[in-house]
């Protein structure tokens, strides 16, 4: 049996032209004192810094960059902003978290071993593929399993940041899970459960370890086909020369047939029409095929390749099934040497 995954995805790619720079102040809520050492960064990208001793931080942001900037630090809530500028500077006070330093693990609270939960949920959350396979989470005893059996669910939460090797790709990767559901089919008369959909959410920043010709060969395959490589071909008109190839109604189409962009008041951000369910391959393999659906007349998308609301797609194939362990930061640009 084949299960379908539907997945929301929202890509912001950035470029690295740097032209503002977003400063600040963190404090602890309760006693008023300056946090050292809080992460900050810009959501899904390799930009950040930490807050000083004084809690001060300050981090440049690339030109076009539109992702949130997230603040967090161990034990308290993480906070994001959507609305920041260099004209002001932010006054950050983080509450504490209380249910993440008092969490209880729960000890076969449920009739799924821990093994079995963690495998469903590495699966899912990192990916089967090569890049999926060579991750590794440093921190697994911070992960929460548990098994819904009255509603066939297997949830997950963490107490702290999850931290990720992604040693193909050659990335640390700080993941802030927020939620994680994997939904299963039962079926009684073989006694077995079947994935039938999930869901994840959180935010995340990567470190780039180090690049060499090998490196930059497996993000650059990695990228080529992926959800973020067709949403800037779209803004770019470049969907046949970046080889995808459209299908709608059983036919192969023109993009311009299908695919409608339009200007707005804002320069960097354009309103995009397509008609769906639209089947998209890349460079005619069909393990990369993917289907895209939408129930929106039109989505927004800027010029760095995100998409807005951020649940007006979804995709199926090849593009959902891209975990973490297949994922590139949003300000990564390809390069073949």
């Amino acid at each position: 049996m084949k299960a379908k995954y539907l997945l929301f995805i929202a890509l912001c790619g950035v470029l690295q032209t740097y032209s503002q720079e977003i400063s600040g102040v963190i404090f602890d809520s309760s006693t008023n004192q300056p946090i050292e050492g809080a992460s900050v960064y810009f959501d899904n990208t390799t930009v950040g810094t930490i807050s000083n001793e004084q809690g001060l931080f300050s981090v440049k942001k690339p030109a076009a960059v539109s992702s949130p900037l997230v603040i967090s630090f161990l034990g308290y809530k993480e906070q994001v902003f959507s609305d920041y500028s260099a004209d002001r500077k932010l006054s950050v006070r983080l509450v504490e978290d209380i249910n993440a330093l008092n969490e209880v693990f729960l000890v076969n609270s449920d009739s799924w071993a821990r093994e079995k939960k963690m495998k469903y949920f590495k699966a899912h959350f990192l990916g089967t593929t090569s890049n999926g396979l060579s991750c590794k989470i440093l921190n697994e005893d911070v992960i929460s399993l548990r098994f819904l059996e009255t509603e066939n669910k297997l949830v997950a939460s963490a107490s702290a940041p999850l931290v990720i090797i992604n040693e193909n790709l050659n990335y640390q990767i700080r993941y802030d899970l927020q939620d994680f559901e994997l939904e299963f089919d039962y079926y009684e008369e073989v006694d077995q459960y079947f994935p039938s959909s999930f869901y994840y959410a959180g935010t995340l920043f990567y470190q780039s370890l180090s690049e060499n010709r090998r490196i930059i060969k497996r993000r650059l395959k990695t990228y080529n086909g992926s959800v973020l490589h067709f949403m800037r071909s779209v803004i770019d008109g470049k969907l046949v020369d970046n080889n995808f190839e459209l299908i709608y109604n059983g036919a192969v189409v023109s993009p311009e047939n299908v695919v409608f962009v339009t200007d707005t008041e804002d320069e960097s951000v354009f309103k995009v029409r397509l008609l769906t369910p639209l089947v998209v391959t890349y460079d005619k393999d069909w393990e990369k095929k993917s289907a895209i659906n939408s129930d929106k007349t039109y989505f927004f998308l800027d010029e760095n390749g995100n998409h807005s609301p951020e649940n007006s797609l979804m995709f199926s194939g090849y593009f959902s099934s891209r975990r973490i362990g297949d994922a590139l930061p949003l300000d990564y640009q390809p390069t073949t040497d």
